[in-house]
């Protein structure tokens, strides 16, 4: 049976939960540095995010082990989900409260603000390694990667609404800049969700069931990927392109393809085409 070195998997819980809890603070920070309410927010949040890093302890202590079973999976889905929804909460009080108050020449300015959104990303590869079973190995770390392409395309579109701190005489649309924060935070839930379609079987082997007939759930959130997420990130990447000069070549590309292979897999699992 395949095993982890009995020394690197408690360090890399250290720096699991060290990236963690700097995120957490630090993203609370920006808040606290430029808000009125100051520290009831920073309290807060901090204490939401230690609150939540403890139930986690727990449940490691708890299970003494890795998830080996699907039902054991969907823990790690849950859990997932939940710092997830803390952290798009974070990101809308940030891009919704302080954003254009960030200013380049500051430490809590707009750079450090994208290293922290990007440890997200960094998170969920390391930590699906950690709690997984090794047996899934190859399989979880594949699944986890796209996974964090997909983070960092909604961490991209967030990029597009700071850049005006930074580039002379870029300014969004208001309805443009409520429409890229709004969409990014979802596509964070899109795909945090979109990883409990993953099952593990006893071959020790993760089956992906989007694009299954038999699960309606998949079909239809695969659809909801496909309409929240590369629909509105290549619409609004294309009309920003057009209207201000901001050029997203690259993550355009990763929108278009993402969305044709999201409507072949939805058209073969419905059957759209007749043909034989």
């Amino acid at each position: 049976m395949t095993t982890r070195s009995d020394c690197l998997v408690p360090l890399g819980w250290f720096f699991a939960f060290g990236m963690y809890i700097v995120q957490g603070c630090i993203l609370m920070k920006f808040l606290d540095e430029h808000t009125t309410t100051r520290s009831s927010l920073y309290w807060i949040g901090v204490g939401l995010y230690l609150a939540f890093a403890f139930a986690v302890t727990v449940v490691l202590c708890i299970s003494k082990g890795y998830a080996k079973t699907d039902e054991e999976a969907w823990i790690v889905w849950i859990f997932w989900f939940i710092y997830i929804v803390l952290y798009m909460i974070a990101v809308a009080l940030i891009f919704g409260l302080i954003v254009h108050k960030l200013d380049k020449s500051e430490t809590y300015g707009p750079n450090f603000l994208k290293i922290m959104l990007c440890t997200a990303p960094a998170l969920l590869v390391l930590v699906l390694q950690l709690v997984i079973s090794p047996a899934y190995r190859k399989d979880v770390l594949s699944m986890s990667v796209f996974a964090a392409l997909d983070l960092f395309d909604g961490i991209e579109m967030l990029e597009i609404v700071l850049m005006q701190n930074e580039i002379k005489d870029f300014n969004l649309d208001g309805p443009v800049e409520k429409a890229i924060i709004a969409f990014a935070c979802i596509s964070f839930l899109v795909t945090s969700l979109s990883l409990a379609l993953n099952k593990l079987d006893d071959s020790d082997s993760v089956i992906e069931t989007r694009g299954d007939s038999d699960n309606p759930v998949a079909l239809w959130l695969g659809l909801c990927e496909i309409l929240f997420t590369n629909v509105p990130f290549l619409g609004l990447r294309i009309y920003v392109w057009d209207a201000y000069g901001y050029e997203a070549s690259i993550f355009i590309a990763k929108n278009i393809v993402s969305l044709v292979v999201g409507l072949v897999e939805f058209c073969i699992a419905y059957k759209c085409c007749t043909c034989e």
